[in-house]
């Protein structure tokens, strides 16, 4: 009886997705994206310029904030599965000059199952 309930119900198993932004220096996206999308099976949702303060002035054009060039931030969704060392090896691409946030996104179902 249980067999066959479960059977009907058509279980499936699902994988927590995490957002995360990747605040990277320019000469790593091509690397970084190529992980993301390939090995680690996440998909990207963005890139744009980072903001940066250049100034620690208190005056009125001291507040404005610009662009850092040399540093873009990815938006990504990747499975939580995969970010298990991520830290390492992003810092070690880097040089340490890399960083990330994460948090959770929602579930999706794992690719293969049915």
């Amino acid at each position: 009886m249980v067999k066959q309930l479960i059977g009907e119900s058509k279980p499936s198993l699902l994988e927590p997705f995490m957002k995360v932004e990747l605040q990277v220096p320019d000469h790593i996206i091509g690397d970084l994206l190529g992980d993301i999308t390939g090995k680690r099976g996440g998909r990207v949702l963005g890139i744009r310029s980072v903001k940066a303060r250049f100034s620690d002035q208190a005056d009125q054009t001291a507040q404005e904030e610009d662009i850092d060039q040399n540093r873009k931030a990815i938006h990504a969704l990747i499975p939580l599965s995969e970010m298990v060392g991520y830290n390492t090896y992003l810092r070690s691409l880097s040089k340490g000059e890399a960083q990330f946030t994460m948090s959770f996104s929602h579930y999706e179902q794992i690719s293969g199952m049915q």
